[in-house]
């Protein structure tokens, strides 16, 4: 990308959102909101290690990776792979407020793909995903308009013990 249209992007983001989910991740706001969708910069500071549950989003979206590198990892139910719960989130008006309603067990397989600097992606409203960024990535989103108000995310169930609490909003996160 020519770094001038960078430095453009850059210079227009504004109302950020930091720890964005994890830490150091930082949405920035491109354009407004609007019932047509958005576009978001998202920026990562730090190394990626901590991880992200596996979510669906509640529109289709489309990437452009500026700097850096992105692995995205689309998850498949089907008969292969590990069981995982479903639990289902109602969006409540803000990122991190959410209605909970719990949902089914499956049997889920995943496959990974790094993106990089240059590469596009995109994903559908149900599709689910993980996403890790390397430091110092800038992915340029673009979010189509709402199509459901709520969203899946998958908590691992281990024999003997039930489903594991792997989805939190803590106090650090969105703000």
């Amino acid at each position: 990308m020519d770094s001038r249209i960078l430095k453009s992007l850059v210079d227009m983001a504004h109302a950020p959102i930091r720890n964005y989910a994890i830490p150091g991740l930082t949405s920035w706001l491109i354009a407004p909101r609007s019932e047509k969708g958005c576009i978001r910069l998202f920026t990562m500071e730090r190394e990626h290690e901590e991880a992200i549950v596996p979510h669906s989003h509640r529109f289709d979206f489309q990437c452009y990776v500026l700097e850096g590198w992105v692995t995205n990892t689309i998850w498949t139910p089907g008969n292969e792979g590990d069981l995982y719960h479903s639990t289902i989130l109602h969006y409540a008006g803000e990122p991190g407020a959410y209605t909970v309603e719990d949902g089914c067990s499956t049997t889920f397989s995943k496959k990974s793909t790094r993106y990089y600097t240059g590469d596009r992606y995109d994903m559908a409203q149900d599709d689910i995903h993980t996403i890790n960024f390397s430091r110092g990535a800038k992915v340029l989103f673009f979010e189509g308009p709402q199509i459901t108000d709520s969203s899946l995310v998958l908590q691992p169930v281990v024999e003997g013990y039930g489903v594991v609490p792997t989805f939190k909003v803590q106090a650090w996160m969105f703000k």
